[in-house]
């Protein structure tokens, strides 16, 4: 008789904490909506910086917060703070099930790569939304230009890499005709 009371004891117990514990995530998903609306009025009156101290704040709150996170990577894309603002789309490319949410943080990555001229890496992120939203017309032309100068700056890098090795090869000359 002794052990059934222990036992409806701690179900009872145990149920009143999984209450307590549910009520305290509703709890900090409501804090982070809140903190999320006010990151967008912020956004939307371009103070970027405080918007991202809202974002992140809600990020404090839901880490899995996906609208917080990408909204989160346009505000530090709009400080020009491209390497975090990859990251932090590539946060939403990995938790999001959303097809187009994750389509619109790859093409913010194209974006992003785009400002930083690393063009190889524009053209992967924009064919990565492209294959998940293929209607995109922006983002079909932002792949062209990626390509366009992915291209220009192999064929620069391959220049530069001929005229540096005439440039050697001609030192080595002048070399051997002083040494001769």
């Amino acid at each position: 008789m002794k052990s059934l009371q222990n036992l409806i004891f701690i179900l009872v117990f145990a149920v009143s904490a999984m209450a307590n514990a549910q009520q305290d995530t509703l709890k900090l998903q409501r804090e982070a909506r809140a903190l999320l609306r006010e990151g967008n009025k912020l956004y939307n009156k371009q103070k970027f910086s405080d918007a991202a101290i809202a974002y992140r704040k809600a990020l404090g709150k839901n880490s899995k917060y996906e609208k917080a996170s990408y909204n989160f990577g346009n505000t530090l894309y709009q400080e020009k703070k491209y390497k975090e603002a990859v990251e932090q789309f590539k946060v939403t490319t990995e938790t999001s099930k959303d097809k187009m949410a994750q389509a619109e943080a790859y093409h913010n990555i194209g974006n992003a790569m785009m400002e930083q001229k690393q063009y190889e890496q524009a053209v992967e992120a924009f064919k990565n939304s492209l294959r998940r939203n293929p209607n995109d017309d922006e983002t079909r032309y932002n792949l062209a230009v990626a390509q366009k100068e992915a291209k220009k700056q192999q064929q620069n890098q391959k220049d530069n890499k001929d005229k540096n090795k005439d440039q050697k090869n001609k030192d080595q000359k002048d070399q051997q005709k002083q040494n001769d």
